[in-house]
């Protein structure tokens, strides 16, 4: 069983990086995804895995993606999650043994994926 992020459709912004990688997106709810543990990317039937802490030149192999429209954005109950770019590149973020991603966007919709579970909660104005 899947369950998506609403990132169909919408394309990669920008990538920010402090000490983990944050991709922008550009839909109107301005989703952001974190990235905090290993990810791939795989692109013509190659694979290659980048597992933290992570050089400076993997923002310029996420960069790459900017622009690039996405197919789905998916995740299971066990926390793996794969973003399906229409150029047929995937980034994969496998369940690990900490939160290995987190969702966020303007509306208050809040994911953390890792440890063999999804936290999924809506912050609300006060």
């Amino acid at each position: 069983m899947c369950y998506t992020l609403p990132l169909a459709g919408h394309a990669l912004r920008d990538v920010e990086r402090d000490y983990r990688f944050d991709l922008k997106f550009d839909d109107s709810a301005e989703s952001s995804l974190l990235l905090d543990g290993p990810f791939s990317l795989s692109a013509a039937g190659e694979e290659d895995e980048f597992v933290p802490p992570h050089a400076e030149w993997v923002r310029d192999v996420l960069s790459s993606l900017i622009g690039v429209r996405i197919e789905f954005a998916r995740y299971d109950r066990n926390s793996n999650l794969r973003i399906k770019f229409v150029d047929e590149r995937e980034l994969f973020v496998r369940d690990g043994p900490f939160e290995n991603w987190h969702y966020s966007n303007n509306a208050g919709t809040v994911m953390h994926g890792g440890v063999g579970h999804v936290v999924c909660f809506t912050r609300t104005a006060r």
